[in-house]
């Protein structure tokens, strides 16, 4: 499959595997170690649990130098920290994944001092949630999302996707539901675009053309919905999906 040349900026946070040496960070009132730092987000280090999706500011300090920007918490995961021999470790840590929301040339500029010589990125593919039927077409998404440098999520049952779509940071939303004639899924639709924490996220609907009246139409158009025919190919996934996040940037 032929990749992207502007897949880069789409993508989310891809922090440097080395820890970055003499930065700080302040996660609203919150100290917090800087493990990796990149153009587009962090991985912080703290004693405190922070909820996925909480968004908050962050000020960034290097030396003499500050910069601040707006995060949201995409990743907390508890750190184990192995002790030699039979040594008991009581404290517990954090891992935190923000990313940043805006930028400044304060930040920009920070970030490349920050980084200078540290070696390696470490890549991490997008999170896309794929809510779904489990048929062929659910499993077409996932093979071309993952050949895509893509990091799928498969759900079959709607219900769980707003608590999904916060867990794992997820860029986008791909559906893949029946379209009936009472348009039952219209709900998920309803759902997702009311919730705040997916409201913002582009939306694709895969739907047979003969599945698609002029309410179905009017209903796309109206809530903004991207719209990819079934039969489709993998590269017209990976196109609609990358043009999808870059006109959400």
């Amino acid at each position: 499959m032929a990749k992207q040349s502007n897949r880069a900026s789409a993508r989310a946070w891809r922090p440097g595997r080395t820890p970055v040496q003499d930065v700080r960070a302040t996660l609203g009132s919150l100290d917090c170690q800087v493990a990796n730092l990149s153009t587009t987000g962090a991985m912080l280090r703290t004693r405190v649990e922070v909820a996925v999706g909480h968004e908050t500011e962050m000020l960034l300090h290097a030396g003499s130098a500050s910069a601040a920007a707006q995060v949201r918490v995409v990743r907390c995961e508890p750190v184990e920290t192995a002790m030699p021999g039979a040594a008991v470790w009581r404290r517990q840590d954090f891992a935190l994944g923000v990313m940043f929301l805006n930028g400044s040339r304060e930040l920009a500029a920070l970030i490349r001092t920050a980084t200078r010589g540290v070696a390696g990125i470490e890549h991490t593919e997008p999170r896309v949630l794929v809510i779904g039927q489990d048929d062929e077409v659910s499993k077409l998404v996932s093979r071309a999302l993952t050949e895509g440098e893509y990091h799928p999520r498969v759900l079959t049952h709607a219900r769980y996707a707003i608590s999904t779509a916060k867990r794992i940071g997820a860029k986008a939303i791909i559906v893949n539901l029946e379209i009936d004639p009472d348009f039952s899924a219209r709900s998920v639709f309803d759902t997702l675009c009311a919730e705040p924490a997916t409201a913002k996220l582009p939306i694709i609907m895969c739907a047979r053309n003969a599945w698609l009246g002029a309410t179905h139409r009017h209903y796309i158009e109206h809530k903004r919905l991207r719209l990819l025919l079934v039969p489709f190919t993998p590269e017209e996934l990976i196109l609609t999906l990358d043009r999808a996040l870059d006109e959400t940037k």
